[in-house]
């Protein structure tokens, strides 16, 4: 039996990218499911199809400033993003990012490199042309130091990374590496070299539906399996 309570889901998507419900549904069920927390994280505007950018990306913020004042009291409602790596050292990190509460990041399909060099690093890897686990794991990393990102999403998504490494340096950066409730992404071995390194964990639902926000039932599962529970930051002893 589960003996610790996740406090807050910072991984949730809504219509205005590739979700199903509205923010104030994606508030609702975190309400609903005893969260201290919820970010709404959007994809950034470098992915081809569920980036936010623009007009759409004035109404979400609006829409979550608006959602903070009325659940205050009830529920710390917080404005997220989750930055897609653009290529080697890349992202599409806004230049407001200090007024984002929680910054993500991680490697997508569907993203448009923004030269050359980052074409020949991603288009290979993904091709299995050069399957470089830790010049993918150095490239994600140089991305997310550089836009300051609290959390790389998904760890071996898409691409598989050099986890020791990434453990490492996320540990020196103070970025936490993502148990994903939607697909783990990490093997109970690799949770608990994490673990072991001293870098923190964090888990997130992924939600693309309201139901999903708060269900991080396949990420608990693997942190009991791999005895990682003293990592995980955004949990409490129930």
């Amino acid at each position: 039996m589960q003996d610790h309570r996740i406090t807050g889901d910072y991984h949730t998507h809504t219509y205005y990218s590739h979700g199903t419900g509205s923010p104030r549904e994606n508030v609702l069920a975190a309400i609903d499911r005893g969260l201290d927390e919820i970010a709404i994280s959007e994809h950034g505007p470098g992915h081809f199809s569920y980036g936010v950018r623009g007009k759409k990306l004035e109404r979400l913020n609006a829409e979550i400033a608006e959602l903070a004042r009325e659940f205050s009291g009830k529920i710390r409602v917080m404005r997220g993003i989750e930055l897609n790596v653009t290529g080697f050292g890349k992202s599409d990190c806004p230049k407001d990012r200090h007024d984002y509460d929680v910054v993500i990041i991680g490697y997508h399909k569907g993203v448009l490199p923004f030269n050359k060099h980052a074409l020949g690093i991603w288009g290979e890897s993904l091709l299995g042309i050069r399957n470089d686990p830790h010049r993918n794991a150095e490239g994600i990393l140089e991305a997310a130091a550089k836009c300051r990102a609290d959390i790389i999403s998904h760890p071996n998504l898409y691409l598989k990374v050099d986890i020791p490494y990434m453990a490492k340096c996320c540990r020196e950066l103070g970025i936490l590496l993502e148990v994903n409730s939607a697909r783990v992404t990490l093997t109970s071995e690799e949770i608990r070299l994490i673990k072991d390194s001293g870098c923190g964990l964090i888990i997130g639902s992924d939600a693309h539906s309201p139901d999903r926000v708060g269900d991080f039932a396949l990420a608990s599962a693997s942190v009991t399996s791999a005895d990682a529970w003293d990592a995980v930051r955004n949990a409490v002893k129930a």
